[in-house]
């Protein structure tokens, strides 16, 4: 059976806390989605190539070809999560927020920022070795030469 980008999208809504996401028009909603999607795939396609070929869909349906496993739509969701936080990482607020503040406490922007991070790094290092664990389990060893 076919894994409908809906699926996917719904998978990463539940990883996610962004009440604004929801509240978008069900057009930007979707363009969102599939722009995060797409940097997802771009960022693990190879490394799950053996198993699947994340380039075979259709977006006119909005779907893939070809069914999806659990771990590919989890890799997936994975790197989506990873961009998804990218712009509270990058957002120039908070790093004027950082750099003017003279208060250090626990509630701070300065503090937010280093959290923010923390949390973009976790995510992007949970990713990644997602995708290489998955990409170790479907390797082809015949074809390694010793």
């Amino acid at each position: 059976m076919d894994t409908s980008y809906e699926y996917i999208f719904s998978e990463f809504k539940d990883k996610i806390t962004d009440p604004d996401l929801l509240l978008f028009a069900a057009d930007l909603q979707f363009e969102t989605l599939l722009s995060l999607m797409n940097k997802a795939i771009a960022r693990c396609k190879r490394a799950v190539s053996k198993a699947v070929d994340l380039e075979d869909r259709n977006n006119e349906l909005a779907q893939y070809n070809n069914s999806l496993t659990d771990e590919v739509v989890d890799i997936i969701t994975e790197w989506m999560t990873v961009f998804w936080l990218q712009p509270y990482v990058n957002n120039l607020e908070n790093l004027k927020n950082h750099i003017n503040t003279k208060d250090f406490n626990q509630y701070s922007p300065a503090n937010l920022l280093e959290k923010i991070g923390d949390r973009y790094d976790k995510s992007r290092k949970y990713a990644r070795g997602r995708t290489n664990e998955y990409s170790f389990l479907v390797a082809d060893m015949k074809e390694l030469k010793t």
